[in-house]
Order: structure tokens, then C-alpha cells, then sequence
């Protein structure tokens, strides 16, 4: 499975089980652009170079035994594209542990949420501070599905059913962070980033714990 795939797919399920998967938008979007903009970059140095081959006839800027303008593709893309997709989800997560917070009935539920809230809060902070250092800029809030996925929960506040809705998506999505994480430990180019999921996959796998116990109490 291709990473991209599982980038959207961990930012969707952490937001809601329902929700659809429109988590890393900001971050698809930011690749393309760069990609376009590169590929225009190459255009207009091949153009020059054909000209200026004309001219003298002979090869411009080529060395021998290299292979000219070949893209070697960058890993550096794929962990700005990690960072992004893990704040545009914890963004999601926050407010959803929040809301549960106040509007679940389990006491477990409330008490797994309020864990979850202060754990996501310090993970994006050291996420935030990161991601300033590398320059990769991050989505400012909740996407439009994952504030209106919110809400439709909502409207189930202070009934059983809003716990099982809220303790769905809460497993789905943290199971399929655990595979985010994976990937980007596995694959990653940045020491850093690398070193901040396996910082944050302990974490995750607890909360999954916390989150499957609750599961057995309904």
C-alpha cells in the first residue's frame, strides 16, 4: 500500500469512523503544488540548456557518465507529509476527546477522553515545534468534514449511543495511527521525525489500551 493511502485514510479515521477521509487535504494539496512547480522549474532549465546547446554545440552542464536532470524523488516530501497528516488528525483528535469529555456517559469513556486530550495537546506541541524547524507549514484548524462530523455526534450528547459512536471511531483511529506511525518510523528520511513517531507510538498504543477497555465496559 502506498503511503499517501495510508496518510489519508489514519487522518480520516482519527476524526470519525464515519467521517469521510479529508484529513490530508491541506497536505495532498501542498505536494501537488510543489510537484508542479518543480516540474515547470525543470521546463525552463531544459529549454535554456537546448539553447545553449545550439549555440555552441555542445552540451550544456552535462558531465560525463551522469544521468542529466534524472529525479531521484525526495523522502523529505513524505515526512512533511507525515507531520501535516498527524496535525491535521490531532487537530480532530483534541476536539473529539474534549467533546467526550463533557458529553460521554461512561465514566470511563470521560476519563480515557480527558487522558487522551492532554496527551494529543503535548504530542502537537512538540509536533508544532518540529515542523517550525524543518519549514513545513501546517493546517491552521479542523477541516469543514471533521467539524461537521463532530457535530452530527454531538447530537447523540449524554446517551449511550454517543459513547459507542465515540469509542468506534476512537479505536478505528488509533489503530490505523499505529500504522502511520510504522511507516513513517520504517520510512522516514528525517532522523527527527523518525525519532518523534517512535516517541509518539507508545503513546498511541496506549491509548488504544485505554480505549478497547472502555469497549468492554459498555
Amino acid at each position: 500500500m502506498r503511503m499517501g493511502h495510508r496518510f489519508t485514510a489514519a487522518a480520516a479515521a482519527l476524526v470519525l469512523a464515519t467521517a469521510p477521509a479529508g484529513a490530508a487535504l491541506a497536505c495532498d494539496k501542498g505536494e501537488e503544488t510543489d510537484k508542479k512547480t518543480e516540474y515547470t522549474a525543470e521546463q525552463k532549465t531544459d529549454k535554456t540548456e537546448k539553447k545553449a546547446e545550439k549555440k555552441t554545440g555542445k552540451p550544456h552542464g552535462k558531465k560525463p557518465g551522469k544521468q542529466h536532470g534524472k529525479r531521484t524523488g525526495s523522502r523529505a516530501e513524505t515526512d512533511g507529509a507525515f507531520l501535516r497528516t498527524a496535525h491535521q488528525a490531532g487537530l480532530a483528535e483534541i476536539a473529539m476527546s474534549r467533546d467526550a469529555a463533557k458529553n460521554a456517559v461512561m465514566p470511563c469513556v470521560r476519563t480515557a477522553a480527558e487522558t487522551l486530550v492532554k496527551d494529543h495537546a503535548k504530542m502537537d506541541k512538540e509536533l508544532k515545534d518540529l515542523a517550525r524547524r524543518l519549514k513545513v507549514t501546517l493546517p491552521g484548524k479542523e477541516t469543514t468534514e471533521q467539524r461537521r462530523s463532530l457535530r452530527d455526534m454531538r447530537k447523540k450528547a449524554h446517551k449511550r449511543e454517543y459513547d459507542t459512536l465515540w469509542l468506534k471511531a476512537a479505536e478505528a483511529g488509533h489503530a490505523q495511527a499505529l500504522e502511520l506511525l510504522d511507516d513513517e518510523i520504517a520510512k522516514g528520511k528525517n532522523a527527527d521525525v523518525r525519532e518523534a513517531a517512535r516517541m509518539a507510538r507508545p503513546v498511541i498504543a496506549g491509548h488504544l489500551a485505554k480505549v478497547q477497555v472502555c469497549q468492554k465496559e459498555r
